[in-house]
């Protein structure tokens, strides 16, 4: 994210906030997990590959977290020569339909809600027990309200994208009160080329 704490301008527009050295070390990152989890809006507004760019064989399993099934036809992850990709779906709400459109390669799974530790548990069962959830602000707000994370790690670049309807990290959590509000702890702080990487225990 920017120092002023975006992760994308009101249009959407984020590539790139962070430089190469820290896309690199996300890479890396990738590489410590089972499996790297995405909601459907990630997919559709980013096109991630989410791989460690061959640092792990085979890479993590790619997860498509969605409550309705309307994805892209294209997307990278679809392509399973590259990875294995995983869609799972809230079964109350989306539109199975669409799962005509999905290519053969892709597994697919559906579970009864969009609470997100339903798919940690999915996961789990399947030997997926350690999780990068790399996902926008509806979804990572609601896996740390549900307790799914552990721990964060935040990419610092020094820029300025300013804007009040600019993208955050997170979404509304309806703290009112400063004793409600989610404490970090255990700060590792880490100097790259020009961005700060920052570990914390939630």
């Amino acid at each position: 994210m920017s120092i002023d704490g975006r992760i994308g301008l009101k249009n959407g527009k984020s590539q790139w906030i962070t430089d190469i050295y820290s896309r690199s070390m996300v890479h890396s990152i990738r590489a410590e997990f089972d499996a790297i989890i995405v909601g459907g809006n990630t997919l559709r507004k980013d096109n991630p590959l989410l791989t460690s760019r061959s640092r792990k064989s085979p890479e993590p399993l790619r997860v498509v977290f969605t409550r309705t099934l309307n994805l892209p036809l294209e997307r990278n992850l679809w392509n399973c020569d590259v990875a294995k990709t995983l869609i799972v779906y809230v079964e109350s709400s989306a539109n199975e339909k669409n799962l005509d459109k999905i290519p053969r390669c892709i597994e697919l799974a559906k579970i009864p809600s969009d609470n997100p530790q339903l798919l940690s548990k999915l996961l789990g069962e399947r030997g997926f027990n350690k999780i990068l959830w790399e996902c926008g602000p509806d979804l990572a707000t609601s896996a740390i309200k549900n307790g799914c994370i552990q721990e964060t790690i935040t990419f610092i670049a020094p820029k300025i994208l300013g804007g009040v309807n600019s993208m955050t990290p997170f979404a509304d959590f309806h703290f009112e009160d400063m004793d409600e509000v989610k404490i970090l702890s255990k700060s590792t702080i880490q100097l790259l080329d020009k961005d700060i990487c920052i570990k914390n225990i939630l």
